[in-house]
């Protein structure tokens, strides 16, 4: 993985098991020294008159499981168990349009500012409106502010921001606290400027309000000075202008924790042809009890389905097409940490009127049931058998 980083402009974790682990991530409810005899010395069909450990030819096991994202950044992410055909087409075809031509009439040198109607008078920064012409490169034909609206960067990054790139820059720089209005304004901005892949059925770590949404604390602070005055940003660098990159970082830096920010990806559930009524479960059932209805909500009818804290894109396969509850294989939604978590908070207001023995004693295995595809990039961490003797 770490020579591939070396090597690689992007790296893409395809699959449950390159993104979080997936079923063998359950190891890491083990010690390896348990897992290697019940594997190698105590499995019923060992026909070995004296089995043990293979080592000849082959590596080492390690001593518990590490997500792939802790080893190497990681640039996109396409869950799935599999994922779908529709999924991995279109993460290639979005990484292939980063790349593609850009219009024939964009001119980097220059900026939109340059040839704006409004440059000398009635300038919506004037007015203290966000515009972000004074950064956004030249040669676009509609020229936004022409006709009375604000530049929102659809040419991206220039390499000579306009004189006003300062006014702009002095706005965010001046702002405590984002009105809706302005929330808004920047997160549409971002969309535009960056590139932003709007798809939620994989995770693009290049795409920064993406990244902002799953990973708020992965980004660097920085202090940006002008004058006698410090403003943080998060450290970004997609234009390599400077002046340009401190106002995208002050940008996601207001945006981080700001309750107008809106960036969320929907759950299978919302993409669920079952009916719903009030989703309490008459009674909990295993899999193998009875059999499903294929037009009523799993947890309805008792079965435990995850779709309610598993992200959308998998087309709700399982539960549409097979008459089988969502296990979880394409992660957690935007904003939830840990989906196993999640969804034991979702249980126990489901069940809120049963008996927790009842409950506990149809889920033999939360663990496995509730992070059976995630265990390894969730908060449970690995059991690790230490045999350093104390000192």
């Amino acid at each position: 993985a770490k020579l591939m980083r070396e090597k690689c402009a992007i790296i893409v974790a395809i699959g449950a098991c390159s993104c979080y682990g997936s079923v063998a991530g359950l190891a890491n409810l083990y010690d390896k020294e348990s897992l290697v005899a019940r594997k190698f010395t105590e499995t019923e069909s060992i026909t070995d008159k004296k089995p043990k450990e293979p080592t000849k030819n082959v590596p080492g096991f390690e001593d518990f499981i590490v997500n792939i994202d802790e080893i190497v950044d990681v640039d996109v992410f396409v869950p799935g168990c599999p994922p779908t055909t529709d999924n991995i087409i279109a993460a290639i075809s979005f990484l292939l349009a980063l790349v593609g031509e850009e219009p024939s009439t964009l001119d980097k040198k220059g900026c939109v500012c340059n040839t704006c109607n409004l440059k000398n008078k009635g300038c919506f920064l004037d007015e203290n409106i966000l515009c972000y012409g004074s950064i956004t490169a030249a040669g676009c034909d509609l020229m936004c502010p022409n006709t009375g609206d604000i530049c929102f960067g659809c040419f991206k990054s220039t390499d000579k921001p306009g004189e006003k790139v300062i006014q702009l820059r002095e706005i965010l720089f001046s702002t405590v606290e984002l009105a809706p209005e302005h929330a808004a304004s920047l997160q549409h901005f971002l969309d535009l400027y960056t590139g932003a892949s709007n798809i939620t059925n994989f995770y693009f770590r290049g795409d920064i309000l993406q990244r902002l949404a799953y990973e708020p604390n992965s980004f660097e602070l920085k202090d940006v000075q002008i004058g006698e005055d410090r403003k943080f940003a998060l450290t970004v660098a997609p234009s390599g202008v400077e002046i340009i990159d401190d106002i995208l970082g002050i940008s996601l830096y207001l945006l981080r924790d700001d309750p107008n920010f809106k960036f969320s990806s929907k759950s299978v559930c919302s993409h669920c042809d079952r009916d719903v009524t009030d989703k309490l479960p008459v009674q909990l059932k295993r899999d193998y009890e009875g059999l499903s209805t294929m037009d009523t909500c799993f947890l309805e009818q008792g079965y435990i389905c995850l779709g309610p804290v598993t992200q959308a894109g998998c087309g709700t396969v399982c539960p549409n097409k097979g008459n089988a509850p969502c296990l979880g294989c394409y992660g957690a939604v935007t904003g939830v940490v840990d989906p196993g978590v999640k969804f034991i908070s979702t249980l126990g207001s489901l069940c809120k009127d049963k008996d927790p023995d009842e409950v506990m004693e149809l889920i033999k295995d939360p663990a496995g049931l509730f992070n059976r595809f995630t265990l390894a990039a969730s908060t449970l961490g690995h059991k690790y058998h230490d045999k350093m003797e104390d000192v």
